[in-house]
């Protein structure tokens, strides 16, 4: 009998508290939603190898390495930078692969140009929208977040209270941001982001 594949269960299953919270009235300003099912992956670049992991990418994936402190996508497949020569890898699903094959078809493809380390499961993901969303996060993140500072397309690592984080906007995503911690400060994390969001309205969305 065939065997199911594997699926990462999400960080954050059974901790979420669906629905409205903080400000009733009105719209709410702020969306949020894990972005569970991910399969995630570490790049960290070998030395002098840079032209070769940018070939590999580009031919393996249809991906352009970000400049520093930037995120690029193609194909449902998101980089994001997250320090120098090193970068977080993110598949929302090709078809025909699971989750958990990511990352070793990301390290055939890159081969000698550049380590990867498979971090499916480890991280907690929020995507994050709504009209008052860049409030919200102002009173959390120590980041200029106007939009001609951090348009779609950029990155940044930096602490959301007491808490890690990548933050970045991925150029197709639209209107939404992306944070991401380790899986044990997601629930902490949700609970910031709320907290912040409160005046606001803020729906969380499963």
């Amino acid at each position: 009998m065939a065997e199911a594949p594997m699926t990462p269960r999400p960080a954050l299953a059974g901790r979420l508290r669906l629905g409205r919270h903080g400000q009733m009235e009105g719209a709410a300003g702020v969306m949020l939603r894990e972005r569970a099912g991910l399969a995630v992956a570490a790049i960290a670049l070998r030395d002098g190898r840079k032209a070769a992991l940018q070939e590999a990418l580009r031919a393996g994936f249809g991906l352009a390495v970000p400049r520093s402190r930037a995120c690029t996508a193609a194909g449902g497949i998101e980089l994001v930078w997250t320090g120098p020569n090193q970068w977080l890898a993110l598949d929302g699903g090709r078809a025909g692969h699971s989750a958990f094959g990511f990352a070793p078809d990301l390290a055939a493809a890159l081969g000698e140009a550049a380590p990867v380390t498979d971090l499916t499961g480890a991280r907690a993901i929020l995507s994050l929208s709504g009209p008052r969303l860049r409030d919200a996060l102002c009173k959390l993140l120590p980041v200029d977040l106007e939009e001609c500072v951090f348009p779609p397309g950029a990155a940044a690592v930096t602490l959301a209270g007491h808490i890690g984080v990548t933050l970045w906007r991925a150029p197709d995503a639209g209107d939404a941001w992306c944070l991401a911690c380790l899986r044990s400060y997601g629930a902490s994390l949700v609970e910031a982001v709320l907290e912040a969001a409160a005046e606001f309205g803020c729906a969380v969305e499963g």
